[in-house]
């Protein structure tokens, strides 16, 4: 593929964006001499807003596998960012919540995010940002739903 056939790729740009994303808002930041990564912040976003989760619903929200999840949930446990509790129905299952400092590790992590969405959208029109979130959205339900549909096939 050529240089410039790679620029037009919405799959290469879209990734390529998404780790230079990454890279600038996890460089150096440094939350109580915790360096997160990009899993961890997926997962806290995830219990953000469903604390609670179990972990197997973890690693198909953020589309990770089972051992990579659960490292970086191990590493969260670690840093007392997160408590594992027995399902009392089920003690077979764990469900994750955060704790009073992932709370604070992630609106430190918010406030990093806005910043790195400033740098990138130096110069781009708010009405051309509206566009691309859209986009986007509607990119990701559908590969959502067609992976979905794949699963109950």
């Amino acid at each position: 593929m050529s240089s410039t056939a790679r620029q037009d790729n919405v799959i290469f740009l879209t990734n390529r964006v998404g780790r230079q994303l990454a890279r600038v808002m996890l460089e150096r930041m440094e939350f109580e001499e915790f360096l997160p990564q990009g899993t961890h912040m997926g997962l806290l976003s995830d219990l953000m807003e469903h604390d609670g989760m179990r972990q197997q619903d973890l690693a198909i929200s953020t589309i990770k596998d089972k051992g990579t999840v659960a490292r970086a949930l191990n590493h969260l446990e670690q840093g007392q960012f997160i408590e594992r509790r027995i399902d009392p129905h089920d003690r077979r299952q764990k469900h994750i919540y955060l704790t009073e400092k992932a709370h604070r590790l992630w609106h430190y992590a918010a406030e990093r995010a806005r910043r790195t969405i400033d740098i990138a959208s130096h110069e781009i029109t708010p009405e051309d940002m509206h566009t691309c979130v859209k986009v986007l959205q509607k990119m990701y339900t559908n590969l959502h739903d067609e992976l979905s549909q794949n699963e109950k096939e």
